[in-house]
């Protein structure tokens, strides 16, 4: 059948039945044109469907003719959704052998394909029922035997059964069917579909094919080194078909689309949109389309709603929480989203690992006659809590569906902006998936919130979906997608021995036997060859140029040509293409010639610029001068990261304070010693428990057995370190947590000494209390570790003859530091000693010395040199490698070597 007679059979009232629903579209779409062509204003919209739509149509106009007796029991049952279905299959598996199965869902969906191939390909039931079948086959057996029953028992039946009830439905004449029927795109025929050929012909329907082929061909077979030069290729030569001409119709057949999707479209927005950085900033109408619908659980509308389900059910962990708080899709997410930023870090230094609507209902409440930090969203969760308070504990599925409705729409699941085309469609179909949900009633009895979404996660994540989008020229398809179409140009890539003919893949719940002997195509090796022979033979032909590629490398293994692509003239990219595809970078700047300028640092620091970050500034600069540029002058940092239990900053702040409320009241050396061991103890116990309790107001973690054992663990912490102290020479702590102004160069820092000490000749011991290890050769080289002892050694008032950490930590506890003499602090080194790696063995020396680092480390800042250039240690723990590019870098360059 040509065009001409289909197009007539079409205008006279013929129906036609696709293999899929994509080429139902196509063949409409050319229908209306040719309608349009013809000077049609106004028609009756074509009768072309798939197959699967034709049989749920004819089960829904079953009612259309008076039907008799024997058909009246037929007409009056149930048609189950695929969803209903795969509930009774997971019933009745779980009702036998489920505990033993680890994944019943995947099980229950092989177990319901496995049925629906039994009855497609009319294999036997008592083949299925052979007992010298295997483990597998014989609990499948024992599966379907109880989802049978439960059909019978509910008069229902399923998708599986559907062409065999349309058959007889055909056969008692309950059917008002055209009179000429027309399939396009088949390949093969199943068993069950001929029978019911034969019985529309037996009725006097007139069936024909119609399989639309290219006026002329021209088929060649490239190869391509590996996979990734093979798509960039394709993309290159899919841009020249369109040049050539924008009316052309071009096809992109990949066999493993699913898996090589994400390269597909960035080689293609590679090569038509060179200019162009990120997906997102794509434009919507592009001239390509990838046709394989996702999963609607990858969507980010659909993610979005089921987080704020489980939020509404129980709490989330901070990094759902995060995502949630950042998304557009919630109540105000626009308005708000600078707030919702502030009060992300607000949650992130409180140490939040975990979160409920309550407990951020809570963050987010404010003192009296103070705005909330995010008011919108406050209100929001407020009328949630309302909402929750009446929440029931079982009832039926679509029930739970007014109230995922209720919550989601107190949520504000659809934000304050306008929707992409994408997402709008998005929530249209989330609203059919709810409307399928509900129907679950028909199987389940009363279920709990929990379990709800959990089938409805399930729903989301098996429902394919694919955006609707202007019609493009160029169409990305998968395997089967390109049955029946035409092309000017069609491309077909990964034709190798490997990859094509596919393997065999039989079901493992049917005999393979007779899985062979049907003429199952996924059961043997011959099947999937004579099919995949078909297929090829069918692509040579759909268009007037074809081009068949493959790969030499892939995954590190030589490949050849598959065997059905054998007799087809090979062609090379230099002769395919007019112009080889180029480097995005090269694409935008040509052959002009540019000059390295290399940029180093950053605006000059104004005098009346305020800095602030204390002695960590002078760090940074001398770990990488990138490094400090980043933090102090943009003020940027990476965000603090919850962690599990008590963290290292929250331990370390509590011993400083602890020992600063011990020292206000200790005071000397003299009065340690006069305290008894009880004594000591009942006053480091008391203020422990104090700085804790105080603490634990704003750090719920602290709170009952965390606080009690913490407490525990710093007194024990503190008793230690007294009784080094108490080994000492005399001394006085003249202060603790000093504050002072220090003048480094052009700089002025804030700094905060942990405590000084009036040592017996009127000379100051500075100490830095230290939680975690530490090192005095840390102190020295022209870019310094630790600056902080050296600059308060040269830059504080008064007469520093002794710098030191006071090291606390389990199993370590004592004083590391140097001391100009050994007479008032000999726990301490000299800078003679041997396992100092100073740089001057006098004590002047090595202060003039430091004075000079110190002092040139803050011209650097001042001066912005903001240079990537870390020490040995600097990028072990730094948060900005991925702004710096650092490894990017060393991988250049290693690459340059070579």
């Amino acid at each position: 059948m040509n065009f001409s007679d289909f197009f007539k059979a079409i205008k006279q009232g013929a129906v036609v039945i696709t293999v899929n629903q994509r080429l139902s579209r196509h063949l409409t779409s050319w229908v209306e044109q040719a309608l349009v062509d013809e000077g049609a204003a106004v028609w009756a919209s074509p009768m072309i469907m798939s197959f699967d739509v034709w049989l749920l149509q004819c089960w829904q106009r079953r009612f259309d003719l008076q039907s008799n007796e024997a058909s009246a029991s037929l007409v009056n049952k149930t048609l189950l959704t695929q969803e209903q279905a795969l509930v009774i299959w997971e019933r009745v598996i779980r009702q036998t052998l489920g505990a033993e199965l680890l994944n019943v869902p995947a099980t229950a969906k092989a177990a319901s394909k496995a049925r629906q191939l039994s009855l497609q390909w009319m294999i036997a039931e008592n083949a299925v029922n052979d007992i010298s079948t295997g483990v597998d086959m014989a609990s499948f057996n024992q599966w379907h035997d109880a989802y049978k029953d439960e059909l019978n028992k509910s008069a229902w039946i399923d998708r599986a059964q559907l062409i065999k009830t349309v058959s007889e439905l055909v056969d008692q004449d309950c059917l008002l069917l055209p009179n000429q029927i027309i399939f396009s795109g088949f390949e093969i025929y199943t068993p069950t579909q001929q029978s019911l050929h034969a019985l529309l012909i037996e009725k006097g329907h007139q069936l024909s094919e119609f399989s639309a082929e290219a006026a002329t061909n021209q088929t060649h077979v490239l190869k391509a080194i590996d996979r990734k030069e093979e798509v960039k290729l394709m993309a290159q030569w899919a841009r020249e078909r369109l040049d050539e001409n924008p009316d052309n119709k071009i096809g992109i057949v990949v066999p493993d689309l699913e898996v090589m999707r994400e390269s597909i479209e960035s080689a293609f927005k590679t090569v038509f949109y060179p200019s162009v950085v990120y997906p997102v900033d794509v434009p919507f109408e592009k001239p390509y389309n990838v046709s394989l619908g996702q999963s609607l659980l990858s969507y980010s509308p659909i993610q979005q709603s089921l987080r704020l389900l489980q939020f509404c059910s129980q709490p989330i962990t901070f990094s759902e929480l995060c995502l949630l708080l950042r998304s557009s899709f919630i109540t105000a997410g626009q308005k708000e989203w600078g707030q919702r930023a502030r009060l992300e870090v607000v949650l992130r230094k409180k140490g939040i690992l975990s979160c409920s609507v309550k407990q951020l209902r809570n963050s987010l409440q404010a003192p009296k006659d103070d705005e909330s930090l995010c008011p919108l969203l406050l209100k929001c969760l407020n009328q949630v809590i309302e909402l929750l308070e009446a929440k029931p504990n079982r009832v039926l599925p679509s029930d739970w569906v007014q109230l995922f409705r209720s919550f989601l729409a107190t949520m504000g699941v659809q934000g304050d902006r306008v929707l992409s085309s994408t997402e709008y469609q998005v929530f249209q179909v989330w609203d059919d998936v709810l409307k399928s949900f509900s129907t679950l009633d028909e199987v389940y009895s009363v279920i709990t919130f929990e379990t709800a979404l959990n089938a409805l996660r399930k729903i989301l994540l098996e429902r394919v979906f694919q955006p609707e989008t202007p019609t493009a020229a160029i169409q990305i398809m998968g395997l089967m997608e390109a049955s029946g179409h035409t092309f000017d140009a069609l491309w077909v890539c990964g034709l190798d021995d490997k990859t094509w003919p596919q393997s065999p893949n039989p079901s493992p719940f049917l005999p393979l036997a007779e899985q062979r002997n049907k003429g199952l195509v996924q059961s043997s090796a011959e099947h999937q060859y004579q099919h995949a022979k078909i297929i090829t033979k069918n692509w040579a032909r759909s268009a007037k140029t074809v081009v068949f590629s493959f790969s030499h490398v892939k995954d590190e293994t030589l490949q050849a040509k598959s065997s059905l692509i054998e007799g087809y003239p090979v062609i090379t990219k230099k002769q395919l293409l007019q112009q080889l595809p180029v480097n995005p970078i090269e694409h935008r700047v040509g052959n002009k010639n540019f000059k390295w300028i290399e940029d180093v640092s950053g605006p000059l620091l104004e005098k009346s610029e305020t800095v602030r970050g204390g002695v960590s500034i002078l760090k940074d600069q001398a770990a990488c001068p990138f490094k400090a540029y980043v933090h102090f002058r943009l003020q940027t940092n990476a965000l603090q990261e919850p962690e599990p239990g008590i963290d290292a900053r929250l331990r370390g702040s509590l011993v400083h304070r602890s020992l600063e409320e011990l020292w206000t009241k200790i005071k000397t050396h003299k009065a340690l010693c006069d305290l008894s061991v009880d004594e000591q103890y009942e006053l480091v116990k008391a203020i422990v428990t104090a700085v804790v309790q105080t603490e634990s107001k704003r750090t719920a973690i602290l709170k009952k057995a965390l606080g009690q054992l913490e407490t525990e663990r710093i007194t024990q912490l503190l008793m230690a370190w007294l009784n080094i102290d108490r080994q000492r020479e005399p001394f006085e702590v003249i202060a603790t947590e000093l504050k002072q102004l220090l003048s480094v160069g052009e700089l002025q820092l804030n700094t905060i000494i942990d405590r000084v000490d009036k040592l017996p000749d009127g000379s100051l011991a500075i100490i830095d209390y230290k939680t975690g290890d530490c090192s005095i050769n840390s102190w020295f080289g022209l870019r310094p570790e630790e600056p902080q002892l050296p600059l308060y050694s040269v830059f504080s008032e008064g007469n520093v003859g002794s710098i030191s950490f006071a090291q606390l930590k389990k199993g370590q506890t004592q004083y590391q530091g140097l001391t100009d003499s050994d007479d008032h602090f000999s726990t301490l080194k000299n800078l003679a000693d041997k396992k100092v790696k100073a740089d001057y063995d006098q004590w002047n020396n090595q202060m003039d010395h430091w004075r000079t680092v110190l002092g040139g480390l803050s011209d650097e800042f001042v001066t912005a040199n903001a240079r990537v250039s870390p020490t040995a240690k600097a990028c072990q723990y730094c948060d900005l490698t991925s702004l710096c590019r650092i490894n990017e870098q060393i991988t250049q360059r290693a690459a340059e070597d070579e």
